[in-house]
């Protein structure tokens, strides 16, 4: 596509097919700001804040304002300034504004901008915020009316990304408000709790379910060991909370930092990512071998699994019975520490994992087999409050017995990664011919859906990768249409894989993809590719499982939709 340029504050800004003004200046280093804005999603217009200044003087709003070649715009005249100012003036009256003590302080958006538009006092009269009820009936995310500016950015990604809608806009004018429809909480919804929705609010009015007092509390109680597992993605998303780029290695910081906290024992989810496909690929050949209805889908994401509760219930029987990874270490755990009282605490990438450990299908043996779930955000919030200096710690490495793991459980990070692993697993050859084969088959990259054929053996296998829901609802659609045929699919809730859950920290599609390759190096640096050489598997099989494996390994979810 032929470049053109157009005039910014000046400067002379290239452009291809950016889809507005806005994207062409921050492509070309100019922020202007914006509060309802986001790469993913639809153009809205709603917050006025991009507002910029056009060569008669006008003002558009930049995020809907398209590109032209000579096109001249000025982002920081008088007349903009002042606009911004008052649009800023504007949203405090309508935001209840308790930084001191907000989830969101020192994050939020609206914050950012007062104090970069020296906005300081409050011109418009009393506050307007809304009272509408705390919304904390969700294990995964709490929603506070009083701080929502209605910017609709989780309207549009629960809607549009994740084709659920479990709220939108209530009431019109000053009555308006985001909730669910007719009165209801938001675990009265088809809501999956993927965080999707607190991962793009600007100001706090949704927000993860933050759990860091139940796992101080568990760090301070001695009459128990903490044992912690941490998730393929958490390395990836807690190096960029910590200045880091994304490729630079930090889990032997992470188990030192973990350490310090007070854990007891670290374990790292690898393991069980590992295990999760030896027993992910024997359902699924088994499945191809007796003739089982096809394709069979994925189990590894609480968010998805309660999307097929919701809205495809007659699906369920098609989906792996294997727990996930965090299910499978957990089951480990309770199996290592038989005779121990033991708080098992999980660090995810993912919100939606803490509905999962409270589900009623991951008690074993009478024993929640995960107490409680920690973000990777969470995490990061109790590392910086016990003063602990991240970038310059040592190396440490998860305990042993269960401390080994191969890149097939490292790619579970991402999407497609299940399903490399699967692939590597059934082809069985770890020559670097076959793996780069693989890794050229279709399977990589952050497209929302990924469709094509492995060959093993006799088999010919069609394969479909999906991420974020919508994309999986369309998939769903072209299969029961008949219009395409799967034997395996994968499904991830969030958009790009683990990678973007909504525990992770926020972040552009531009940081997404470095976290994509950081987990990809990961993998190259690891001399064990196959999940079936992990060398703790004959100690999980025969010492720990012993003949248990598909009691302790596998969860059978009702075939309805009562979570």
């Amino acid at each position: 596509m032929a470049e053109k340029r157009m005039i910014i504050d000046g400067i002379e800004c290239p452009f291809t097919d950016e889809r507005n003004v806005l994207e062409v200046a921050r492509k070309n280093g100019i922020d202007i700001p914006t509060l309802c804005y986001c790469e993913n999603l639809s153009i809205y217009g709603g917050c006025r804040l991009c507002l910029v200044e056009n060569q008669r003087g006008g003002l558009d709003a930049a995020c809907s304002m398209k590109p032209r070649d000579g096109m001249v715009v000025f982002t920081h005249s008088k007349k903009v300034l002042e606009s911004r100012r008052t649009t800023l003036q504007l949203l405090m009256t309508s935001h209840r504004a308790d930084c001191i003590t907000c989830e969101q302080s020192g994050r939020c958006k609206l914050q950012e901008y007062t104090h970069r538009y020296n906005v300081e006092d409050r011109v418009f009269g009393d506050n307007t915020y809304s009272r509408e009820r705390l919304d904390v009936s969700s294990p995964a995310i709490t929603r506070d009316p009083s701080k929502c500016i209605l910017c609709g950015l989780c309207v549009r990604m629960c809607a549009e990304v994740q084709n659920i809608g479990a709220i939108d806009f209530v009431n019109r004018g000053k009555k308006a408000y985001v909730a669910p429809g007719f009165g209801k909480m938001l675990s009265e919804t088809s809501c999956v709790g993927c965080g999707q929705c607190a991962a793009v609010c600007p100001t706090g009015a949704i927000t993860i379910h933050r759990q860091l007092v139940e796992m101080w509390d568990m760090l301070h109680d001695t009459s128990k060991r903490v044992v912690v597992q941490f998730a393929p993605s958490v390395r990836v998303g807690l190096a960029e909370e910590f200045g880091m780029p994304a490729d630079v290695p930090v889990t032997g910081k992470l188990v030192t930092a973990l350490r310090r906290l007070g854990v007891d024992v670290v374990y790292d989810t690898n393991l069980s990512a590992d295990l999760t496909i030896m027993e992910e690929s024997a359902e699924f050949l088994e499945k191809v071998k007796t003739g089982a209805k096809l394709p069979m889908f994925t189990s590894c994401c609480p968010g998805w699994i309660q999307h097929v509760e919701h809205a495809h219930p007659h699906l369920m029987p098609q989906v792996s019975t294997c727990g996930s990874p965090m299910e499978m270490m957990g089951a480990l755990i309770r199996q290592q520490f038989k005779d121990e009282d033991v708080y098992s605490v999980a660090v995810m990438p993912c919100t939606a994992k803490k509905f999962e450990a409270q589900r009623p299908e991951l008690e074993k043996d009478g024993k929640r087999l995960i107490d409680l779930v920690i973000t990777t955000d969470e995490l990061a919030r109790m590392i910086k409050e016990a003063g602990i200096d991240f970038k310059n710690l040592p190396d440490s490495e998860p305990d042993a017995p269960l401390g080994h793991y191969t890149g097939a459980g490292v790619i579970f990070g991402v999407t497609g990664g299940v399903t490399e692993a699967v692939i590597r697993r059934v082809l069985d050859d770890a020559s670097p011919d076959t793996l780069k084969t693989i890794a050229e088959c279709g399977v990589r990259g952050l497209q929302g859906i990924k469709a094509f054929e492995v060959t093993a053996g006799d088999l010919k296998l069609r394969i479909a990768v999906a991420n974020g829901l919508g994309n999986a609802d369309k998939l769903i659609e072209k299969v029961e249409s008949g219009e395409e045929y799967f034997d395996f699919i994968e499904v991830m809730a969030c958009p790009n894989g683990c990678i973007g859950g909504g525990g992770q920290p926020a972040a552009s599609n531009a940081r997404k993809a470095e976290r994509f390759k950081a987990i990809f190096k990961a993998d190259e640096e690891c001399e064990l590719k196959l999940p079936q050489q992990n060398p703790d598997l004959g100690y999980i099989y025969d010492e720990l499982l012993k003949g248990r494996a598909h009691e302790l390994l596998h969860i059978h979810y009702p075939a309805h939709g009562s979570h």
